[in-house]
């Protein structure tokens, strides 16, 4: 009983020093990696470029020629229009169109989506906002809405189901074609945002619904969808343009939009994209959106005109952690790492990562000979002991440290 209890002991040690000896090697020695800032200038027509040189920042363009703050901040003014505004140097227009700080403004959008936005809790829960309310500003309503077998909303307060509504907004899921359940609900629940679009909705065919609420009657229009065409993830916007309702990303990795109005899905020309493994950010303006895919290891930038045709593409790569000094040191010392938490996930887990190759395996080696020798000059006997070299010889560092510290005293 005793013998084990120790492995128990010595087994919690292994996973306690698998996630805190990686981590504070990583701490200690790693040597972060500062991605450059890559935006299309609507001057020249070309990539510029702001990346960090050891202390120094170096701003350039596409060719490798340098400027200063002021003149980069010149070449990008849809990005930097309120310092250019401060300064006076915001040209009258700009391919010929005139430079409205209001047009400008209203054109400016931002999406930006990580690999773990891709795996996040569902709140099962959602509230459906008043569109049409005649108030200036949002309100919280008393009651939130879950689509299963039915379209059903529950007061928050008295936690009882409203029949009357449940049954007026799933009457008219029902006569539009609606499959219960919902697979997918996509919106802004919240009242910080300009107006209340409601939600977009997958429905358990695969179909794309828009529902929301007006004068307190539902409205539900049903997107036409290519048969077959499956999506993963929505992820609605709020733009002052009101060019479209939200991004989606199809089960083959393809970026699309959802035009208002219209109801249109546009796809956006990248290709190569994997939102399991890479962040992306989508800046819009008057002219162009950038469009940057952020790897481990790499960035790409891909620019679309105003009609989402592609213009221009710009790559650069690095070393990855792995294969940098520090990441070859840690191949040698540890045969895995891992973590209660992981950049492709918001779900808190036990996330294990075996180190590529097998260097580690050295190390392995020469802990068990140490191990021989601790044994022996213990003056123990080996065949009790056949365990804990097993222990070493799998999980290296880890195990040596944890068989170590809490020794094996039942057979001393």
């Amino acid at each position: 009983m005793e013998k084990i209890s120790r492995y128990i002991i010595v087994f919690i040690a292994i996973i306690a020093s698998t996630v805190a000896l990686p981590k504070l090697y990583w701490l200690a020695f790693e040597k972060p990696i500062h991605a450059p800032i890559v935006m299309y200038s609507c001057i020249d027509n070309d990539f510029m470029i702001m990346k960090r040189h050891e202390k120094k920042m170096i701003r350039e363009d596409n060719k490798g020629n340098e400027y200063t703050r002021d003149e980069y901040e010149q070449k990008l003014p849809l990005f930097y229009i309120r310092q250019l505004l401060i300064s006076g140097t915001l040209p009258d227009s700009i391919n010929g169109v005139e430079m409205d700080v209001h047009d400008i403004n209203k054109a400016r959008s931002f999406f930006r989506l990580k690999p773990k936005n891709m795996h996040t809790p569902e709140p099962g829960l959602y509230p459906l906002f008043e569109s049409e309310s005649g108030r200036a500003n949002l309100e919280m309503p008393g009651d939130f809405f879950r689509i299963t077998w039915r379209m059903e909303f529950i007061h928050a307060k008295q936690n009882k189901i409203i029949e009357e509504k449940s049954r007026m907004f799933t009457a008219v899921l029902q006569k539009r074609g609606f499959e219960f359940p919902a697979k997918i609900i996509a919106g802004i629940p919240t009242t910080r945002k300009s107006c209340d679009e409601g939600y977009l909705v997958i429905d358990n065919k695969d179909q794309l619904f828009h529902i929301k609420m007006v004068e307190a009657r539902p409205y539900v229009k049903k997107a036409e969808v290519p048969e077959g065409m499956r999506f993963k993830h929505i992820a609605c916007v709020d733009f002052k343009n009101k060019k479209y309702y939200s991004h989606l990303i199809s089960e083959d990795n393809q970026i699309y939009i959802l035009t208002q109005d219209e109801y249109e899905l546009i796809r956006f020309p990248i290709e190569g994209y994997n939102p399991e493994k890479e962040e992306i950010k989508i800046y819009g303006d008057l002219f162009n959106y950038n469009v940057v895919l952020k790897g481990e290891n790499y960035i790409k930038v891909i620019v679309l005109d105003d009609d989402y045709n592609k213009v221009d593409e710009y790559n650069e790569t690095w070393t990855k952690r792995s294969e940098r000094i520090e990441g070859k040191f840690f191949s040698y010392i540890f045969p895995a790492q891992a973590s209660m938490y992981d950049r492709t996930s918001s779900f808190t887990d036990f996330y294990l990562e075996r180190t590529s190759g097998y260097n580690w395996l050295f190390l392995n080696i020469l802990l068990m000979i140490i191990h021989f020798f601790i044994i022996r000059k213990r003056g123990l006997k080996l065949g009790k002991h056949i365990l804990d070299f097993a222990v070493v010889a799998v999980t290296g560092i880890f195990g040596f440290i944890a068989v170590n510290f809490f020794q094996n005293k039942f057979f001393d």
